[in-house]
């Protein structure tokens, strides 16, 4: 049992980012949101949110998820695109294709 974690992957990285990011500080974050729930993604979020705006920290974040590209005062390069160019998040192909899904299945939610 001595090998057995005490937190799961996602828990295991949130914790890490929550260590490591410290005042004052740019920190490039590659997916961060990989191992995490959709509940962790969010707790990230608000993370990171948190960070910039309380500590100074600045991030620049390659990211598919829609509750990270959903921060407030977020600058959004689309990088998909042939013209990189800023846009918002609700007009991301990812984001979009989320969008579609839950809407194709919103009767499936009692709507």
């Amino acid at each position: 049992m001595g090998n057995v974690p005490e937190h799961s992957n996602g828990e295991s990285a949130f914790i890490y980012f929550s260590d490591k990011i410290k005042e004052n500080a740019l920190y490039l974050l590659d997916e961060p949101e990989n191992s995490l729930s959709s509940q962790k993604q969010l707790e990230l979020q608000k993370f990171l949110q948190d960070s910039a705006r309380f500590f100074g920290c600045q991030f620049i974040i390659a990211t598919h998820s829609p509750f990270l590209l959903s921060m407030k005062g977020a600058k959004i390069y689309d990088l998909d695109e042939e013209r990189v160019g800023i846009k918002k998040w609700t007009e991301l192909g990812n984001v979009r294709a989320y969008y579609d899904f839950f809407m194709e299945h919103r009767r499936e939610f009692g709507e």
